[in-house]
């Protein structure tokens, strides 16, 4: 059994013959949505790469998490995906591309400036992952120990499956909440203010008039109120 390939826009996709279906569909999906949130229409081409069983796709995703359903390298702009074989736990393939499209995307343009919990809340709110705020609704954990600081949710990220879990939805509302500050342009000046001074501080002060102390108020203080049955 030998890799196909697949060129549409921008992208190429690499699978095997039993994926063409779905590979096809990504692929015309991918073209039709190729812009993201606050960020110039990409220019860089990505390969996409569909492995066929589970034991290929843990080999190509090196050291992502176990639980991960597809991970990005955006400094080579690859992608590895789960293929139709993968189980119901892969998740929506058209979300997982979208998100991990928006990694490459948001690396085109701001290289290695964001955080992990910037970089990760913009994929899911890019790829409208409404859905991770439901765990917080039913987190236990969240509701004894209380809202993470921003640098304190970089370190959910690898805390296991459950923690992490939390980590997604948190940088989603984080990432959304700063969206809302601005509803004429959303995060598309706060992105080139960063591009610029290579500070989220100072983006964020030029952007919406706040700091990072005052935006982490305004976050926990609004996430407290929507889930304020925990």
């Amino acid at each position: 059994e030998t890799s196909d390939r697949l060129d549409r826009g921008r992208v190429t996709f690499l699978f095997f013959p039993h994926d063409r279906q779905l590979a096809t569909s990504l692929a015309q999906h991918a073209v039709s949505t190729d812009t993201f949130p606050g960020l110039p229409r990409s220019s860089q081409r990505a390969v996409i790469a569909i492995a066929p069983d589970a034991r290929r796709f843990r080999e190509w995703a090196g050291d992502a998490p176990e639980w991960g359903s597809a991970v990005a390298f955006p400094e080579s702009r690859r992608i590895v995906l789960q293929g139709s074989r993968a189980g119901s736990d892969a998740g929506d393939p058209f979300a997982v591309l979208r998100h991990e499209i928006a990694h490459l995307a948001l690396y085109e343009y701001l290289g290695n400036l964001p955080p992990r919990w910037f970089e990760e809340g913009y994929a899911s709110y890019a790829a409208g992952e409404w859905g991770r705020q439901e765990v917080l609704a039913t987190n236990v954990a969240l509701a004894l120990r209380g809202m993470p600081t921003l640098d304190e949710l970089e370190g959910l990220f690898s805390g296991g499956s459950t923690a992490a879990q939390s980590a997604y939805a948190l940088a989603h509302r984080a990432v959304a909440e700063l969206a809302r500050i601005d509803p004429q342009r959303g995060l598309a000046l706060l992105l080139e203010r960063w591009r610029t001074t290579r500070s989220l501080e100072r983006a964020m002060r030029s952007a919406y008039g706040l700091t990072i102390a005052g935006f982490e108020k305004r976050w926990h203080d609004r996430t407290r109120s929507q889930y304020g049955a925990l």
